[in-house]
């Protein structure tokens, strides 16, 4: 079957020896800490969302020119050719790069696009790019983010909303949805992992969520199980990451199996490859050997996965 990764983030994939030799290039504040790993790498379960995004997000200031995102986003889809993937779905936000290094944000998009599309040629491996939107930056400079994305249609499959989802409603960001889905771009969205199934459920109805980034806590609603599986709504399940947010407390007790078994479409992801140290061949083998998920359970998550991607 198909190594299919549909939920990855650029900003969660910067390789720690590139941002660190960059940020040694520059004299970046990482070059001088003691234990630079330990802010850049979950080393266990960090207690919430927030610690472990400020892992995440140590990293993208130290590439702070364009040239550093496209170097980026080519290593981003080598790592994933030498993990044996076959498709690839890779978001980032050009806005949270903006904040973080002062690029132009349209600039930071051709970069990246760049280095995605002549890496995944010598590759041979299909590659989709997701817009992400930031909820810290609020509703209010959400147009601001959608008109990023649609000032190269050529570039984004998706848009996608992420960031603190338990303080910022996703109903508030509805305009630039309905604007994103116009254009004809699909929708997936983070909700259900740092905050209850109302998240999700807000996320279907005023965002036109077409996926769910995590979506853990669904289970914690029948009838939203219910839905999920009636309207073919595909979770994108990280398990490393989910341990590392407290969004399940350990492999054993993750929800992936009630998800499955009660009909709800499940792809299995890696999120942020370099913050949870891990690969999506190795998640296949934890949801294996420390999850318990059978042969059978396997195949219908390859299979979800493969229905679900935006890139065909």
């Amino acid at each position: 079957m198909p190594l299919i990764d549909l939920h990855r983030h650029l900003e969660g994939t910067l390789r720690v020896s590139t941002t660190l030799e960059l940020a040694h290039r520059d004299g970046h504040p990482l070059a001088s800490a003691a234990d630079p790993e330990d802010l850049l790498v979950a080393r266990g379960p960090l207690g919430g969302l927030l610690p472990y995004l400020a892992k995440v997000d140590a990293a993208p200031s130290a590439f702070p020119r364009e040239e550093d995102w496209n170097r980026a986003a080519r290593e981003c889809v080598e790592d994933a050719a030498a993990d044996g993937l076959d498709h690839l779905e890779v978001r980032f936000s050009p806005w949270f790069i903006r904040q973080e290094t002062g690029l132009d944000p349209v600039a930071i998009v051709d970069a990246v696009a760049d280095g995605i599309r002549s890496a995944a040629k010598e590759a041979g491996l299909a590659v989709g790019m997701i817009g992400t939107l930031l909820r810290d930056l609020g509703p209010a400079r959400a147009e601001d983010q959608v008109s990023t994305l649609l000032a190269r249609p050529d570039v984004f499959c998706a848009v996608d909303l992420a960031g603190n989802e338990a303080g910022v409603p996703a109903a508030d960001f509805a305009p630039a949805f309905a604007r994103a889905r116009d254009a004809g771009l699909h929708v997936t969205v983070h909700a259900g992992e740092a905050a209850g199934p109302f998240s999700v459920w807000d996320a279907v109805r005023y965002l036109g969520a077409e996926r769910i980034g995590h979506g853990v806590r669904s289970v914690e609603d029948p009838a939203l199980l219910e839905y999920l599986a009636g309207h073919g709504v595909t979770l994108e399940v990280a398990l490393t990451s989910n341990v590392h947010t407290n969004a399940a407390q350990s492999y054993a007790e993750h929800p992936v199996r009630e998800l499955v078994g009660a009909g709800v479409p499940v792809a299995l992801c890696t999120d942020d490859p370099r913050t949870s140290a891990i690969t999506l061949s190795g998640e296949f083998a934890v949801a294996r050997s420390e999850v318990g998920l059978s042969a059978a359970e396997i195949e219908r998550i390859e299979a979800d996965s493969r229905a679900a991607a935006f890139v065909r």
